[in-house]
This record gives structure tokens, sequence and C-alpha cells, in this order.
């Protein structure tokens, strides 16, 4: 009776501990969100050019050309090379703007918690057990 049972005794114990996070180094934040930016700024790109190719080879951008032509325009035509350049250009200052406003972000946020003493964060810490191997390689 008085020895634990098998199940309370494999059973890691938990603990909670509160934490308080003061500061958020602006440098990390650059880095973080310079990849973060860059990586959707390639999804995007390749997304819009896989769909332009669906789009033209379906007949989806003549049909639409058509369209806006029996508005009254005189001609209306696409032109993706002026298009992609365009959305090159501007997804670069997309990058650059995300960026930078997360530094911001990062920045007013340090400056906020200076003046409240930082945002509390409670965390669960489990008990790190490590499972002896012999006594399986004695049972075979």
């Amino acid at each position: 009776m008085g020895s634990p049972t098998k199940k309370s005794a494999s059973k890691p114990r938990v603990r909670r501990v509160t934490r308080v996070v003061r500061d958020i180094d602006p440098w990390s934040v650059f880095k973080v969100g310079l990849v973060f930016h860059l990586v959707c700024y390639f999804v995007a790109l390749i997304s819009l050019v896989l769909l332009w190719n669906v789009a033209q080879s379906t007949g989806t951008l003549d049909n639409i050309e058509n369209f806006m032509e029996s508005f009254g325009w005189q001609t209306f035509k696409f032109d993706g090379s002026e298009l992609f350049g365009n959305l090159w250009i501007l997804g670069l200052f997309g990058v650059i703007l995300g960026t930078g406003l997360w530094v911001l972000l990062a920045m007013i946020f340090n400056l906020i918690t200076d003046l409240v003493g930082g945002v509390r964060v409670t965390v669960l810490e489990e008990e790190v057990r490590i499972v002896s191997v012999e006594a399986d390689d004695t049972a075979l």
C-alpha cells in the first residue's frame, strides 16, 4: 500500500511558473520580420505567376478583356510583364514597410512595458524523466 502505483510513478510532475516579458529585442524582430515577409513575398509572386498561367491557358484573361471592351473601351489588354514588374516593385516596398512596422511595434511595446512593468505569462514546466533502457535489455 505504501508504494506508488505504476500510473502515478510514470506521470511527470507539472509546475506552474510565472514569467514577465519586459523587453523585445528590435534587432531580432527585424531579422525574423524580414525573413517572414520575404518568404510571404516569394510565395505570393510564385502563386500569382501560376494563377496567371492558369487564367491564360483557360481563356479567362481573354474573356475579361472582351467583357471590358463590351463596356465601351476601345482596346483593353492585360500586359503580363508590366503587371508582374509593378507587383515585383510593390511587393518589395511591402516587405520593407511590413518589417519596419514590426520593428516599430516592438519599440512601442518596449516603451509601454517600461511604464507598466511588462506582460505576465504563466508557463507550465514538465519534469523531464529519463527512462532507463538497461531494464528492458535484461528482460530480453
